[in-house]
């Protein structure tokens, strides 16, 4: 049986509600269980228990003390405010999502769980910070033969495209072109392959001489920094070419 340390934050699953507090199933800790007493359900006042939580419900828990002698757990609620549940349910929903995507590797290649963790989920997480970043990072395009022998290759990158949906965060702004000379429709499609050969971009025609310039890439940040590159290539061909060139970001929502 495992167990956490005190002042640990665990995520627990109620499995029984009653009337002086509730006992918890420990989901990172198996066979794990543990009691919130009524007290400590919630920093209010708790007249009727069944008001604070409900059967089934996933929450957050601040270890209080630990026997292992007695295999006793007490936990609190009331000691995890909303940021810290937040991060700590996200972190763990992280893990489950890296830890199933493992065991559907190891299954389709027929080889032991732990295998598959040493040979792919540890460098992957050691070169990318995280094991699902790292699956996000493939499904964009990033290249892992530095990290990954050669023969996990191309399974990762089947096992990616399968079941991997990257959330990408999108920038966009209003591009407006204009030029007078002969010519000038030749010269107008050459800067817009000039922004739309920036991987991530796309360019749609949004009417009287404007069009629609998106780009879009895991984080703002990087989004941001790929539209920059692609106006400023796209701006240099403007001039080069003598085509009036303006560009607008739209704010963000």
């Amino acid at each position: 049986m495992d167990f956490p340390e005190r002042d640990d934050f665990a995520v627990v699953k109620v499995i029984q509600i009653l009337d002086y507090g509730v006992f918890v199933e420990l989901l990172e800790y198996k066979n794990s269980r543990g009691f919130v007493h009524i007290s400590n359900v919630s920093s209010s006042w708790v007249k009727n228990i069944r008001n604070f939580v409900k059967m089934n419900q996933v929450r957050v828990a601040k270890v209080l003390n630990v026997d292992i002698l007695k295999k006793q757990i007490d936990l609190s609620f009331a000691g995890v405010n909303p940021m810290r549940e937040r991060q700590v349910l996200n972190q763990y929903k992280q893990i489950n999502r890296e830890e199933k995507l493992i065991e559907i590797l190891a299954r389709e290649t027929k080889k032991p769980f732990d295998e598959v963790w040493t040979a792919v989920a540890e460098p992957l997480t050691t070169e990318f910070g995280s094991l699902y970043e790292a699956f996000e990072k493939i499904a964009l395009g990033a290249q892992v033969s530095s990290s990954l022998a050669k023969e996990w290759i191309a399974p990762v990158k089947d096992l990616v495209e399968k079941n991997v949906v990257v959330s990408k965060k999108e920038i966009s702004g209003k591009l407006k072109l204009f030029s007078s000379k002969a010519g000038g429709l030749g010269a107008l499609k050459d800067i817009l392959s000039e922004a739309e050969s920036v991987k991530g971009c796309l360019i749609s025609y949004a009417g009287g001489g404007f069009f629609n310039v998106s780009c879009a890439s895991l984080t703002f940040k990087e989004a941001d920094k790929t539209l920059s590159l692609a106006i400023t290539n796209a701006e240099k061909k403007a001039k080069k070419l003598g085509v009036e060139f303006e560009f607008k970001r739209d704010e963000k929502k």
